[in-house]
């Protein structure tokens, strides 16, 4: 080999061994020739230059056999992921030369590849479908029988087709004329992996033509059997109108460059730049006339350079366009990003001996890409940190991902399936409908909201519920079906609501009360009065007998229309310290004759025996205690039993008044307390309204249990004198 050949080749960023052998290989085959790439990648020195390869290398016979073959077929020979000299240095391909002689030896080059250790892990599926979506060139795949089943969003771009229109048919993109361009397409694809056609015609969907290069790849199964074909499509509409109008008029292609946004580079292939565009200035900080005669690659990064060179390497022997992103130093602002397009630039004939570069600053979009990254990050922190439950299951119900928070609420259990979590924590009542509204989001793959229940320790919480169906589009791929369930706790919110709402229909049934009740008495006066005026003078006693029922109706009357007052005015107006023992036995025996004539069995227990003072109004509080005991006897109608019960706890006393009444049904049972809802036949549904009322004036908490056919018990919680007067909450209830 010449002196000047090898100055070339020691120039070389990859590694280049030359073999030579004896024309009958007997001799086993020399080290000719290695640069110095290949010294340095292979851990060799210079005194390895004419050894045999079997002293050499780990797997001589590799070499050999590679060697020979490339030489017998007279073209170029490829292994892949070879180890040359360490076991654990591995290059991912090994091209073998053959080099034409007319002594009576054989030459054969032999090419390294990038190389990695062998424990380098394989790209990862969701990054080899990420780098398909977001590549810039447009790509499409189809089955060998050419039904399109894949593209990218750069091919939408392009071509203007949607993948909607496109998947599942077959579409042809050839212009008018090119029949037999296809056919050699499926000819070569017969005979090789790829086929690579560097410039072309194909249409868009709208009629227009597009200058394009095409490399078209076959797609093979694990048994080597071709499934697929991809193309990749590189729009060189630009490249062939820069080349058009170099080539027609250099005018013209200095108007044209001197006026582009982006960076024009012409160069040699030694790397020398012939001509830079006037936007380098702009761009990089440098003007143009700084670049001419120095080398095209000498502002790249480091880490860039091998890369860049090695594309545009590929692309002068395979005669088609490289792309590459690479970071630029800038004159003043450190290293910016720079995307690169190189082409061969034909002048007239081939082989070509220039290339141009066309440049485009693409700084912010890689800061948009951090950016977005730092703000993935950012919500995968709030999901983490997020209240909510969040759940995404398939439709075997295997969950992929729960929130921090569920499992919190688990105690730090695991959800490993959805209808398993559902059958343990969901009620009855809610399970099917939740089961059904999931079958039906799998089916329409269309979001809905539902309302359901969970049950933990024998209380239950309410949670308003979105589940969304999680669809693979041209953005995002998923590998099945799954639902996002995103469920946030309205458990207080209802409660809260529902303490409102009972307030706005206290305030609002006062007001008609007291409106009523005005209305009422002048009338009852007058007509009160006029009936007894009547009674003295009538003497017929069948008149007289339903005077008498007329008057007691409109005693009812008036008893209401006193109920409706006593409704619309507060209750506790003033406060004093008053012993609840002598209430309670007071209204006890206001009660003993009315127990003993029905057949009740009464019983007053005090708990603690000791004085409970309690700062209260002794007539409304008798009152509430009156009504309670009066309904609890008009419930048990054929007898029965009613247990007072006083207990002082730490800061208040709680009472229960317990019945075995004839209770009341759970369905019904929400509702007492609510204006005009009553039991009972003539009742008109304020006595315990008022009851409640009165309490919680107090500063105390009245609720109710009850189980129909068994009986009920009314529980009622009072702070104590000494203790501050507010109202007690439902977690304070010691049952």
């Amino acid at each position: 080999m010449k002196p000047f050949e090898h100055s070339i080749l020691d120039s070389y960023p990859e590694p280049y061994i030359l073999f030579v052998f004896s024309k009958d290989f007997q001799d086993g085959g020399h080290i000719n020739y290695a640069n110095q790439a290949a010294l340095e990648a292979l851990q060799l020195n210079k005194n390895s230059i004419g050894k045999k390869i079997e002293k050499v290398f780990l797997h001589p016979e590799q070499i050999v056999e590679g060697c020979l073959k490339a030489i017998s077929n007279s073209e170029h020979e490829t292994l892949e992921h070879v180890s040359i000299t360490h076991h654990d240095i591995v290059f991912e391909s090994v091209k073998f030369v053959p080099i034409s002689s007319e002594s009576g030896v054989q030459y054969c080059g032999m090419i390294l590849d990038t190389p990695y250790t062998s424990d380098k892990m394989m790209t990862d599926d969701r990054m080899v479908e990420s780098i398909f979506m977001s590549s810039p060139n447009a790509t499409l795949v189809q089955s060998v029988d050419g039904e399109v089943f894949k593209i990218n969003p750069a091919f939408t771009e392009m071509f203007g087709w949607k993948d909607y229109e496109v998947i599942g048919h077959t579409i042809s993109l050839f212009p008018s004329g090119y029949e037999k361009e296809y056919e050699e397409i499926v000819r070569q694809l017969r005979k090789q992996d790829a086929y690579l056609i560097p410039k072309t015609k194909r249409v868009h969907k709208d009629g227009t033509v597009k200058d394009v290069s095409i490399c078209y790849m076959n797609i093979y199964n694990h048994r080597r059997e071709r499934t697929a074909v991809a193309r990749l499509y590189i729009d060189i509409s630009k490249q062939i109108l820069f080349h058009e109008k170099y080539l027609a008029q250099r005018n013209s292609f200095q108007l044209i460059t001197e006026n582009m946004k982006d960076l024009v580079v012409i160069a040699d292939f030694s790397g020398k730049v012939l001509y830079a565009s006037p936007s380098h200035l702009e761009i990089t900080g440098y003007s143009a006339d700084t670049y001419l005669n120095r080398n095209v690659f000498r502002h790249i990064y480091s880490k860039d350079r091998r890369k860049a060179f090695k594309q545009i390497q590929n692309m002068v022997h395979a005669g088609r366009s490289a792309k590459a992103e690479i970071r630029y130093k800038h004159a003043s602002k450190g290293f910016i990003w720079i995307e690169l397009i190189a082409s061969p630039l034909y002048e007239g004939q081939a082989p070509y001996k220039k290339i141009v570069i066309v440049g485009r600053d693409i700084t912010d979009r890689k800061h948009a890409e951090q950016a977005l990254q730092e703000s993935e990050r950012k919500y995968r922190l709030i999901l983490e940190k997020t209240s909510d439950f969040i759940v995404t299951f398939n439709q075997s119900g295997d969950v992929n991902f729960v929130s921090p928070s569920l499992k919190t609420w688990l105690n730090h259990s695991s959800v490993t399936n959805m209808y398993a979590f559902m059958t343990d924590y969901v009620v009855k009542d809610d399970f099917k409908l939740l089961y059904e509204v999931i079958r039906s989001v799998f089916e329409t793959k269309e979001a809905e909201q539902i309302a359901f229940t969970l049950e933990k320790n024998q209380k239950n919480y309410t949670f308003d519920a979105v589940l969304t169906p999680l669809i693979s589009n041209e953005y995002n791929s998923y590998e099945e079906d799954m639902i996002l369930l995103i469920a946030r706790d309205i458990t207080k919110r209802l409660e809260d609501e529902h303490v409102t709402m009972q307030l706005e229909k206290m305030s609002t049934v006062g007001q008609l009360a007291a409106g009523i009740a005005h209305e009422l008495r002048n009338p009852l006066t007058s007509v009160k009065g006029f009936i007894r005026m009547i009674n003295d003078e009538v003497e017929d006693p069948l008149l007289q007998n339903y005077l008498e029922i007329i008057g007691g109706e409109l005693d009812s009357i008036e008893r209401i229309a006193d109920e409706f007052m006593d409704l619309a005015k507060p209750h506790v107006v003033k406060l004093t310290e008053t012993e609840l023992h002598e209430i309670v036995d007071g209204c006890v025996r206001l009660f003993e004759g009315t127990a003993f004539l029905k057949g009740i069995n009464m019983e007053v227990q005090y708990i603690n025996e000791q004085e409970i003072i309690l700062k209260c109004q002794k007539s409304a509080l008798k009152r509430v205690f009156i009504n309670i005991m009066k309904n609890a006897m008009e419930a048990m109608e054929e007898g029965g039993d009613l247990n007072i019960q006083v207990e002082l706890r730490d800061h208040f006393v709680e009472l229960r008044f317990i019945d075995s009444g004839k209770g009341i049904k759970e369905e019904r049972l929400k509702y007492i307390g609510e204006p005009f809802y009553s039991t009972k036949e003539k009742g008109i549904g304020l006595g315990l309204m008022m009851s409640r009322k009165i309490v919680r004036e107090h500063g105390g908490k009245l609720t109710i249990e009850s189980e129909y056919r068994k009986g009920t018990t009314i529980r009622i919680i009072l702070p104590l004198a000494q203790a501050p007067s507010k109202v007690i909450s439902s977690s304070s209830f010691l049952t």
